[in-house]
């Protein structure tokens, strides 16, 4: 906003060396530009009428699961409004519900309610949902070069760590590859920084992350550079697997 002016922008931004998946992005749009910023690289539109003709479709098909569906419902609308009064001036009633669209977005929104919205919070998660997910919030990490996986929401998102967690669980009867276990299953933990308010579920066995994740994920093709962490991850993982951690040759391996 520019006192009574409104000028409305979707965007996604990333790492420069993911570049080309905005580029991939726009072509598949068809709208909006590619903008790069020092070590940034966006996607922008801010034609009213792209996102309303193009953007908005696809997102009132496929709904957003987070809170962030929320806050694109008040974008929408304001967009909608634009159109409608063909004139980026805003005023009076029009004015005060405007600031009150843009103050409840992101960590504005003191309620959140999905009631009356036309999506259930415990929407269930799908694979290919879950690995651009993963794309966007997950981390593939080591401590004390032990293999990780963890994803991490805030608090206000937690019912959709459980949908996770829930479809994770799932995965076990699925892809249980080991010759060790014959009930084999991912083997979780959860913890809130008190702080941040941001809860983290995390995931470090070595055998559930072999056998299960890594299979499960490595069918499917990485449109990130998140796809180099999880390679090298897996990389690391099959030798704790299978005892090749403990060769000097191999530990130097990980530090390369």
């Amino acid at each position: 906003m520019d006192r009574k002016y409104v000028r409305v922008m979707f965007r996604i931004r990333l790492h420069v060396d993911d570049v080309a998946i905005l580029y991939r992005i726009k072509e598949f749009l068809g709208v909006g530009k590619v903008v790069i910023e020092k070590d940034s690289a966006l996607f922008v539109i801010t034609n009213a009428g792209d996102l309303i003709n193009v953007l908005f479709p696809i997102l009132d098909q496929y709904k957003l699961l987070t809170t962030k569906y929320l806050d694109y419902l008040d974008f929408a609308k304001v967009v909608k409004k634009l159109v409608t009064n063909k004139s980026s001036v805003f005023t009076g009633e029009d004015l005060t519900w405007l600031k009150i669209c843009i103050k409840n977005r992101n960590s504005g929104r003191d309620v959140i309610d999905f009631s009356n919205e036309g999506v259930r919070p415990n929407t269930p998660v799908t694979l290919l949902w879950l690995l651009g997910f993963i794309e966007g919030e997950g981390t593939f990490g080591f401590k004390n070069l032990v293999p990780y996986f963890q994803i991490g929401q805030h608090a206000k998102n937690t019912y959709v760590l459980v949908a996770i967690s829930k479809f994770l669980s799932s995965l076990s009867s699925e892809f249980k590859l080991s010759t060790f276990s014959e009930k084999l299953s991912l083997k979780e933990n959860s913890t809130l920084n008190k702080r941040t308010n941001v809860l983290v579920i995390s995931y470090s066995n070595i055998d559930s992350l072999h056998d299960i994740l890594a299979h499960c994920l490595i069918q499917f093709p990485f449109q990130t550079r998140k796809g180099i962490d999880f390679y090298y991850w897996c990389i690391v993982l099959y030798m704790h697997k299978f005892g090749y951690i403990y060769l000097t040759r191999r530990r130097r391996q990980i530090f390369l």
